[in-house]
């Protein structure tokens, strides 16, 4: 009998420390330090990789770390205990949105309004969904368009054999363009998804190619490891952003409407 006492006693000191570990990191994620946040819950799942709240709450984190992937495979574990819970059917469905599977995250927006409709936060996750869709089809037809009607403009003017455009083309001098290279299109589309952080970017990358940079380096303070983890925290950031450009319903969470997330969520 006392054997058992123990071991009750046991659990519950754990659940206990995974709810204290749970709690300071939410501390963290309010102030953004989303990485001591992250070791937190991974020290929660170490002593129970079941705990529904600390995966719910680590995928949060790893979305705001930019690792969609990853933040879709603990809210996957969430559900494998619990099909039902709310929260993880959403973060399921922001997941499958930031790795571009618009198709199966309406689904689960959908799944998640259905169980509770008085949420805006589904709502909302469909309209944002529905946009990114109609978005990635209608790029290729509104680039059709413009070909389409060139050709009618053109098989309208019988009488003159010779299209306008291609008469005021000829009368003007024609001046070279350079196309610009792959590295220009890359560092334009950094620029659009980084901001003033690009800048940081590329003065990093530089300073990495840097051949005294070696010699900078000491026992105490590896100046190389820094930078490196600099330039992948940026470009995590950069991948990350790459994929919610597509969509303008929701860009984050500050325009929701107060009543959009309850506080337990």
């Amino acid at each position: 009998m006392p054997r058992k006492k123990q071991k009750v006693d046991t659990i519950e000191e754990i659940e206990t420390t995974i709810k204290l570990l749970c709690d300071q990191s939410n501390n963290h994620m309010k102030v953004r330090e989303y990485y001591k946040a992250l070791t937190g819950y991974n020290q929660a799942l170490e002593l129970n990789s079941t705990d529904i709240n600390a995966l719910i709450s680590r995928s949060k984190c790893y979305l705001l770390l930019g690792e969609p992937s990853r933040a879709l495979q603990d809210a996957e574990t969430a559900l494998g205990e619990d099909k039902n819970n709310i929260r993880a059917i959403y973060q399921k469905a922001e997941s499958l949105y930031y790795l571009g599977q618009f198709e199966q995250s309406l689904m689960f927006f959908h799944r998640g309004l259905r169980a509770r409709p008085e949420l805006d936060l589904f709502r909302l996750g469909v309209q944002k969904t529905q946009e990114a869709i109609e978005n990635t089809i209608g790029t290729k037809t509104r680039s059709a368009q413009p070909l389409a009607a060139a050709k009618n403009s053109v098989s309208r003017k019988s009488g003159d054999n010779t299209p306008k455009s291609q008469t005021l083309n000829s009368s003007r001098p024609q001046v070279g363009r350079q196309k610009p290279t792959k590295a220009d299109l890359e560092r334009r589309n950094a620029r659009k998804l980084l901001g003033e952080l690009c800048v940081d970017k590329e003065y990093l990358e530089k300073l990495l190619l840097h051949p005294d940079l070696v010699r900078a380096d000491t026992n105490t303070e590896n100046i190389s490891a820094l930078a490196k983890e600099a330039v992948c925290f940026l470009n995590k950031r950069q991948e990350f952003w790459r994929q919610q450009r597509p969509c303008t319903a929701l860009p984050n969470h500050k325009n929701l409407p107060n009543d959009a997330i309850p506080k337990w969520f």
